[in-house]
Order: C-alpha cells, then structure tokens, then sequence
C-alpha cells in the first residue's frame, strides 16, 4: 500500500510512562505519524521503544497511544487495536481513524503498562463469546507460542490466527506433478494477512454455525484423548459458509443479527471484522511456511506427520494432534480438506494469477476448490503434498471437508 510523505506536524514527538517501578527503564518515543493516501483515515505510527518487554522471561508489555486531533481526544490501545509491539527497536502500526479525521494538528503521545500476554501483531485472537478481538506477539520461539495457543481454550471459545506478513517472497507450487494446475512460483505480498491456526473445530462452529447451535458434523467415532468437540467440523458446504448466490469474487453481505445467516455473516455481525475462505494461493503460502518441499515438513514421506489413512481409524481427530508447520499452523495437510475461495477449473495455472487475495472465478461454476491435502481415510502419500488441489460441488457435504478462517488487511 502506497504512503504519501504528508506527516502530520507533532505538537509532541515523544512521551513515556511507567506502569510500575519495575519498568523504569522502558521508554518509548513516537517518532512520526503519517496519513495514507488518498485520505482514508489510516494513520501509519511509528516509534521507537527502548528496555522494551522481555518475553523470554515472561515480562510482557503493551503500548497505549493518545492522539489529539482537532481538539478531540482519541486513545487507541496497542493490543485491542492495533497490534504494536513493545519489543526493543522501531515499529510502525497503523490506525484506522474515525471517518473524516483528517486534521493536521495532531499529538501524539504513548505510554507502557505491564501486561499479560505478549505485545505485537503475529496472533489475532478473536473471542467468540463477545466478538471481541487482540493481538499478541510471539514468545521467545516459535514453539512457545506452539504450546501456548495448542490448548482448549482455542479450539472451543476463542479462535486464534497467525499472520503472514506483507512486503515477504513466499513459494508455491509443484513443477514436478502439478505443473498444469500449480507451477512454481514466488509470490510478494503486499499486504499483512490472518490464516486460522486451526481449521474451525466443532465447538467452534456451535457457537457461530448457520443454524442455531448447530455443529452437522457427522463422524462420531472417539479414542481416548480425541475430544470431538476438538475435531474439525465438516460436512458443510460453500454455502453453509458464504451464501450459494456470493460469486468467489465478490463480498459476503452483511447480516442484521449474530443469529441468521451463513457463518461468515455471523462471525462478522459479532466481531465488526470481515472474515472469509481463503484464496487457494493464501492457503499454500501459510500451509508452506516457506518451505520449497515436497511436504510442509521436508521432501520424505511420513505418515506420522499428517492424520491419515495409517493412523486414523478412519476418523479425524482433534486439530493440533500432529506436528505444526514452521509458523506454527496445525493440521495443513491430513485430517480433511478445507473449503477456498477458488471456482475450480482444469484450465488454469495458479502461477497466472495476478496476485494471492483474488480467487480464480468463473461463472455460475458449481464446483470450488479444496486445499490442505487428503484427509482421514487416505494413504495416498501424492495426495498429502504441499501443493496438492482438490475440489468439490459448492452444495455438497463431506464428511472429509472442513474450512478454516482467513482475514486480509486492507
């Protein structure tokens, strides 16, 4: 996204507070506030923090901003609204102002406080009890934060997505078995996108579902340790998410009420948020981590490493019961399939595309594409690679296809 030099003239550059004694050293200091063009009320901010939060020993930190433009007060608070990190360094975060603030004499001030969940913006965390969402950053390692969101709480009454960031190269593709569909490719995004952690679980499509306390999946089977609740919910068709007559390209209407319509226009009604399938190309980014091989994992087969066929019973089994991928998304490849954006067609290269957030679309096509690789009552090892696309009838239900949730930052 383009950024004009225009910056708004600081009545204050910086500013610092202390929360307690023990964050003394912290300090922060807004280095410049710049408006987007055209004028669309985004406020690109960015800072410097210094001895900001240490989450190697669990001494997390978040940043409150206040800006004051046209005399109006405005506070905007680093985990609830914006994503800013209290690491050391600089930082930029970007907010979304309220319609028509465009005046040119802003403050902009920022203060520290202690928190209890790491500062930054590579989780969003979206409460589905109130819609409320946050954002947190990562641990020390990736695996901290594996282990941190790979507990209940996120497969049942919140829903947690990692970010891809934008400005990054990202690989697809397979020129050795599906050069006719999904040549190699090296993507550059430019803008940050949200990918599920975890397809959506039963519980989890309860509590926003097309009908009323409504979770349609139909394999009941359970093993020790195999919560079902836990498990991802399928047989649910495209339009059960989005709305049978909502082309691929086009938005998901909005719905007056957190209890009708499909369970995007749910989700959306209850969070103020704008949630959707993702595009086949988003998915392969995320499923990949930026790994080139065969498998999300490495070039070499093993069936340890999915929910399958071998391992299974014929079931699914709880999202997160296999390894995470290098960005710490689970059950990518194995389990079931998840519903994309795409209309399916044998004619088109994804390679062609023009960029990764716009889905292929062809009209009245009845058929949309699947990724994530083969599910439960496969031992098709072909059919668990990274690049593997499937479809299927927009109305039909499966019990071996799920979805799981993407957010594009506009």
């Amino acid at each position: 996204m383009n950024k004009t030099n225009a910056r708004f003239t600081l009545a204050a550059m910086a500013a610092m507070a202390l929360a307690s004694a023990a964050q003394a050293a912290t300090t922060i200091t807004v280095d410049s506030v710049v408006q987007r063009w055209p004028w669309n009320n985004k406020l690109d901010i960015t800072y410097t923090v210094n001895d900001g939060q240490d989450v190697s020993a669990s001494t997390f930190k978040k940043i409150v901003f206040t800006a004051v433009i046209g005399g109006t007060t405005y506070t905007i608070d680093g985990v609830t609204d914006v994503g800013a990190s209290a690491n050391t360094g600089t930082h930029t975060v970007t907010w979304t102002a309220p319609s028509g603030v465009l005046d040119a004499n802003c403050t902009m001030t920022a203060a520290v406080y202690a928190a209890d969940a790491p500062s930054g913006d590579d989780y969003l965390v979206v409460n589905l009890l109130t819609g409320a969402k946050s954002f947190e950053g990562l641990l020390a390692t990736q695996a901290d934060s594996n282990a941190r969101y790979n507990v209940a709480t996120y497969k049942t009454t919140k829903m947690v997505l990692r970010k891809v960031a934008a400005g990054g190269t990202y690989p697809t593709g397979d020129n050795a078995n599906y050069a006719s569909r999904n040549s190699a490719r090296t993507w550059t995004t430019d803008r940050d996108y949200y990918m599920g952690v975890f397809p959506v679980t039963q519980d989890q499509y309860a509590r926003i579902g097309a009908d009323a306390g409504d979770a349609p999946s139909t394999r009941t089977w359970n093993a020790t340790g195999n919560n079902k609740a836990h498990r991802p919910v399928e047989n649910v068709t495209w339009d059960d998410l989005r709305l049978s007559t909502t082309a691929s390209t086009s938005s998901i209407p909005a719905t007056t009420s957190a209890t009708s319509g499909t369970f995007f226009q749910r989700l959306n009604f209850k969070t103020g948020l704008y949630f959707d399938l993702p595009t086949i190309v988003m998915y392969e980014i995320a499923a990949r981590a930026g790994a080139t091989t065969v498998y999300f994992w490495g070039d070499t087969w093993d069936n340890t490493k999915v929910v399958c066929g071998a391992n299974s019973g014929n079931c699914t089994f709880a999202v997160g019961s296999k390894d995470p991928n290098n960005w710490g998304l689970y059950d990518v490849s194995g389990n079931t399939w998840d519903w994309c954006l795409d209309d399916y067609t044998t004619e088109v290269n994804m390679a062609t595309y023009a960029d990764p957030f716009t889905p292929f679309h062809v009209q009245d096509s009845t058929r949309k594409n699947l990724r994530g690789g083969e599910g439960y009552g496969s031992n098709n090892q072909n059919n668990f690679r990274a690049s593997i696309i499937s479809d299927s009838g927009h109305a039909t239900k499966s019990n071996n296809v799920g979805f799981r949730v993407a957010l594009v930052v506009e």
